[in-house]
């Protein structure tokens, strides 16, 4: 008997649920759902990489679905306006720039690494990458990608 199961990708808001069966063809039974701050995997061996490899083993995933929700008036997070409520929370000056200098987050600094984007096509089109290209992915798993606003989901195209 084969395995019928997904795996979706997708950001916190409960309410776009109501689009995962039709998107994957699929009973909400059947899928391994991960939910996400934002649903961009930044690098190959991040924890949230760690349970999409983990998911796929463990639960016979064949399908995996990134849906990323597209905002109407487009969200972000601006790095000075995160630095400013890390200072207000008690976050120390020196640590984030030693963080800053050492370059701990790859090409990034630390506040464009926590920013959050606001463009679901690159954070789709940059996961499905991770995914494809990384080594411990089986290459018969299929990635999609999905944009999905309250109303409407459409497939990514690349």
């Amino acid at each position: 008997m084969e395995n019928n199961k997904a795996l979706v990708l997708t950001g916190l808001d409960r309410k776009l649920e109501r689009h995962f069966a039709n998107i994957t063809k699929r009973n909400l039974e059947d899928l391994i759902i991960i939910n996400s701050y934002e649903e961009e995997i930044s690098q190959g061996f991040s924890s949230l990489m760690r349970n999409i490899i983990l998911a796929v083993y463990m639960e016979k995933i064949a399908d995996i679905y990134i849906i990323v929700e597209k905002y109407d008036k487009g969200i972000s997070i601006d790095p000075e306006d995160l630095y400013a409520l890390m200072e207000e929370g008690g976050g120390r000056v020196e640590v984030i720039q030693t963080l800053n200098y050492i370059k701990t987050f790859g090409q990034k600094d630390m506040m464009e690494w926590l920013s959050v984007p606001n463009h679901p096509e690159s954070i789709i089109q940059n996961n499905i990458e991770f995914i494809k290209k990384h080594p411990l992915i089986p290459r018969t798993v299929k990635v999609h990608g999905y944009i999905v606003n309250k109303d409407y989901y459409y497939p990514y195209q690349n």
